[in-house]
């Protein structure tokens, strides 16, 4: 039942922006569609750097007899459904920029509840395999909700597809058990204790904050190394050209495909084998550099097989990284009254770097020596974000 509300979150939260609203805004503004677009995706990008905390610190505080999760899981649910609707009826970029606004608070709203699931109820030795399984609808998100959105036609009719994936959240929500928050059993919430939740110490908390580190590293070095991929195909590869008929899209479908193969095909062994071996540091390092040598080939030989076999060793590295990381930051946790809080920080710290990401590439690409740079520059943030897992010292 868990992986099954994951499909709600991560489709939800990927195949709209990546394949309706980019479209949407070309239909509406097709002369100014690239600023549009990406003012409307860093709309949902900073919002979730307030949201998210904060959902979580009201989170671990709410208390009634429906405890403590599930009116995060069933609000944000039936709330993402109503943004999904309200996206399909926008015919102005305003409109769309207010949709994906409304998408983000609604996604940060279920995560809320939906994370502090497993830190809540899962022993620490099953963590690997839960969230293994729990990380295959985020490896396979895109692929699904491409293929379902392609056998619908309209925006309208695209947004209401992915309208019915949240009730699998709040069908989890009904169904789960949580328990009710105790009388007393949190401090109580104000601004001054917000903003003191986003104050992590290194002397009290080494291992959280190593391990938000290494992720934070590891996503800058993933994010150098795939969000120009739709640009290296067509200014390196010319793939237009070297497949009469197709289109760079085509191509990225492709790849992307290939990638969520492998994925989904390691995210659960890894996660297993780790439980298995009672170790999370090794795992998530031998991920992590599988994913940084990804991307030497690209650098190396740019060609269009050397593509593909990139997408596939990265998705075996970030297939084991993706299981093991989660797994081992629920053990790091600084404190379980504030699970929900600190695992959206840790969140973040995979989603940040994307912010980074366009002027560090764009530098590497235009002063120091191309797409090369660039990917070679993805393998020393992978290599070097996965060696700075071994300074969590708390876990084996």
């Amino acid at each position: 039942m868990f992986v099954l509300a994951n499909f709600g979150v991560f489709i939800p939260q990927q195949a709209p922006t990546t394949f309706l609203m980019p479209q949407q805004i070309a239909e509406i503004d097709p002369g100014g569609k690239v600023g549009a677009y990406a003012w409307v995706s860093v709309m949902g990008a900073v919002s979730g750097i307030v949201l998210a905390p904060l959902a979580g610190a009201l989170c671990d505080r709410t208390s009634g007899r429906f405890g403590r999760r599930r009116p995060w899981m069933v609000g944000g649910a039936l709330g993402c459904v109503g943004a999904l609707l309200f996206s399909g009826a926008q015919h102005t970029v305003a409109g769309v920029a207010f949709g994906s606004f409304l998408l983000s608070v609604s996604i940060m709203v279920m995560g809320a509840g939906l994370n502090a699931v497993v830190p809540d109820q899962v022993p620490p030795a099953q963590r690997g395999v839960v969230l293994g399984w729990a990380m295959v609808p985020l490896a396979g998100a895109l692929i699904l909700g491409g293929a379902l959105i392609g056998l619908v036609s309209g925006f309208a009719a695209g947004y209401l597809v992915m309208a019915a994936f949240p009730l699998t959240v709040l069908l989890f929500g009904f169904w789960v058990r949580d328990t009710p928050l105790p009388v007393g059993g949190r401090e109580p919430f104000s601004p001054r204790v917000f903003l003191r939740g986003y104050r992590i110490s290194p002397k009290d908390d080494p291992d959280f904050v190593w391990a938000l580190v290494s992720r934070f590293v590891m996503s800058l070095g993933y994010g150098l190394g795939t969000l120009y991929l739709p640009y290296f195909l067509d200014d390196v590869l010319h793939y237009e050209r070297l497949f009469p008929g197709r289109s760079a899209e085509d191509g990225l479908l492709i790849v992307i495909g290939v990638n969520a193969v492998s994925t989904v095909a390691m995210v659960v062994l890894g996660g297993w084998l780790s439980d298995r071996l009672g170790r999370r540091r090794l795992p998530a390092f031998l991920g992590g550099v599988t994913m940084g040598v990804a991307a030497v080939p690209l650098a190396l030989s740019p060609t269009w097989t050397m593509t593909l076999v990139s997408a596939v060793i990265l998705g075996l590295g970030y297939g084991v990284y993706l299981a093991v990381d989660t797994a081992l930051v629920t053990e790091v946790l600084p404190a379980s009254a504030n699970r929900s809080k600190d695992l959206a920080l840790g969140n973040l710290m995979g989603s940040l770097p994307y912010v980074l990401v366009p002027p560090i590439a764009s530098f590497l690409i235009g002063s120091l020596g191309g797409y090369p740079a660039l990917f070679l520059g993805s393998t020393a943030m992978s290599v070097g974000g996965a060696a700075l897992v071994w300074k969590v010292k708390g876990v084996r």
